[in-house]
């Protein structure tokens, strides 16, 4: 882990992120080391404007998105969610998934039931991101084997919301 993204806006290490507050910092910190502002500075102030911006610009990426946001609190704690090697998955949340896409299979071109089916991953996603900010909670409360599992399962989610989109779209 390169950066501490939290640390460098200046918000506690916390599941729970104000957008508008992250946004606000990202542009006040932008403004201070935007490249353009050291278009005369020595070749070390330009490197160091370029690589800080370019940290901004990721760390809010990460901070902004739920899933990469609990993939780097967890990162900054020791856990890693080892996506490319571990593939074991909860059997009730693959069965889950496995009822979800043969109902998206037979409502092909049904834009309702594609739209209903997307409200329903949505509620699930948001239900499971509830219970990750539960299991990322500070101090001894913490369940980071929990919020591990969450974070791949909502992982899932986000894919499969994609192509519920991509779905609809194809239905309209």
């Amino acid at each position: 882990m390169a950066r501490n993204y939290f640390d460098l806006f200046g918000l506690p290490a916390q599941f729970d992120v104000d957008p508008g507050d992250l946004a606000a910092r990202h542009r006040e910190r932008i403004r201070i080391w935007h490249p353009d502002r050291y278009v005369r500075g020595t070749s070390e102030e330009r490197r160091r404007a370029i690589a800080m911006s370019a940290d901004l610009n990721d760390g809010l990426k990460v901070l902004r998105d739920p899933v990469s946001r609990a993939r780097h609190l967890l990162a900054l704690r020791g856990v890693s969610t080892d996506e490319e090697t571990d593939t074991a998955m909860d059997g009730d949340f693959l069965m889950e998934q496995m009822v979800w896409r043969e109902r998206l299979e037979e409502a092909a071109g049904r834009a309702r039931e594609v739209a209903a089916l997307a409200d329903e991953v949505a509620a699930n996603r948001a239900a499971k991101q509830a219970r990750l900010a539960s299991a990322l909670g500070g101090g001894e409360a913490a369940d980071l084997g929990r919020a591990r599992a969450l974070v791949r399962e909502l992982q899932f989610l986000e894919r499969f919301l994609r192509e519920l989109d991509d779905a609809l779209t194809e239905a309209l």
